[in-house]
């Protein structure tokens, strides 16, 4: 796609594995062309819903585009990818909402603003995990199953089973795996450090 530009700001399209081209041409028709050394260059990534493949594309695109990155979404991230996005892009749009945020989106990232849809925020800000909920995360980290976390820690497994529906509501993830997966995962902006619990939340120690 062509680079085309506002006043303040030229707009490229990167990357599309959405396909989503054609949505974003037709509401960029208005801006004129201009040599992309001009304005300050917003790359466009139309994606999924910054799946594990559109995340890992990340760093190729950044070598390649020393601007600004803005994603159009077709549909909502994981945890995973929300935090991915707030973390490391400019800005995000919605397909559902691109005509009427596009634009204005486009023009607060030209002026430094990181711009980032309230749904994908509120994917990004769940509750914290509780001091129980994190030590049984910890636990399964280190592939524990639920008897062995139960015997532990002196509880029920049905308690345990109950702490980890609540974590894994919390974290957006819906097994083990993919918990220990978002947990370890250092670029979703969680990292094992999420688990850490302060003297003043400390449980008593199991056996």
């Amino acid at each position: 796609m062509p680079v085309t530009s506002a006043a303040a700001y030229a707009v490229s399209l990167l990357d599309d594995k959405a396909s989503l081209a054609h949505t974003i041409e037709l509401l960029l028709t208005r801006l004129a062309p201009v040599p992309a050394d001009e304005r300050t260059v917003i790359g466009l990534l139309g994606w999924t819903n910054a799946s594990q493949e559109e995340v890992e594309s990340l760093a190729g695109l950044r070598d390649r585009h020393d601007g600004p990155l803005v994603a159009v979404l077709a549909e909502l991230p994981s945890a995973r990818g929300a935090r991915v996005i707030a973390a490391r892009l400019e800005g995000a749009v919605m397909v559902a909402e691109i005509e009427r945020v596009l634009m204005p989106t486009l023009a607060a990232v030209a002026v430094g603003q990181c711009v980032v849809p309230r749904t994908i925020r509120q994917i990004v800000d769940r509750p914290p995990l509780s001091p129980r909920e994190r030590q049984i995360l910890a636990m399964v980290v280190l592939d524990f199953s639920n008897a062995e976390i139960a015997r532990k820690l002196f509880v029920s497994e049905s308690n345990v089973k109950n702490h980890l529906s609540s974590a894994f509501q919390k974290l957006g993830v819906k097994s083990r795996s993919a918990a220990a997966e978002l947990i370890l995962d250092r670029e979703s902006g969680l990292g094992p450090g999420i688990l850490r619990i302060s003297p003043e939340e400390a449980l008593p120690e199991i056996g």
